[in-house]
């Protein structure tokens, strides 16, 4: 099977997190490409989707947005598994539920999905370094446990991926 592996990046973890997903899956027996939301013209040659994007401001970068909204009617009509990159995993344990309640379920996926059904929306922690984030919100990251880093878990995208060649097989 064909399966598009799409994804919305500003620094590039989330990039790193759809090619690892797409090795898995091609380890598996599928045929993938791995393209940018902004690259993708058309979703009908595909059997399968996978989309994610990197989360700012508490949702999808626009040109994931975009992808969503463009391909709604094809995306409705095939296998589908979104993606969430973002750092409301991370940091002061105290503070990790407020953020994963107001962060891990962007207003773009909250939307779509309704139109989507999706198979899964997961949420992947990425990656945050100094120079990433604006002045401005710095100290409040900060005050509430924010840590720069690597935090992805390739173990758990791994495990994620398994599960969509699994479910990919019985499709």
């Amino acid at each position: 099977m064909l399966v598009l592996i799409t994804y919305a990046t500003c620094h590039g973890s989330t990039r790193s997190i759809a090619e690892r997903i797409g090795e898995r899956l091609t380890g598996h027996g599928n045929d993938v490409e791995v393209v940018a939301a902004h690259k993708v013209q058309h979703v009908w040659q595909y059997g399968a989707v996978v989309a994610g994007s990197a989360i700012h401001d508490g949702d999808w970068l626009p040109e994931g947005a975009e992808f969503l909204h463009r391909h709604v009617g094809e995306l409705a009509d095939r296998p589908l598994w979104l993606f969430n990159v973002g750092m409301a995993s991370v940091g002061r344990r105290r503070f990790r539920r407020w953020f994963a309640t107001h962060t891990q379920s962007p207003h773009t996926v909250a939307v779509e999905r309704a139109f989507l059904n999706p198979h899964d929306v997961h949420y992947f922690a990425g990656v945050l370094e100094r120079g990433h984030m604006p002045r401005r919100p710095r100290p409040f990251r900060w005050a509430f446990g924010g840590r720069v880093g690597d935090f992805r878990d390739w173990a758990e995208i791994d495990e994620w991926a398994l599960g969509i060649t699994e479910k990919l097989a019985v499709e």
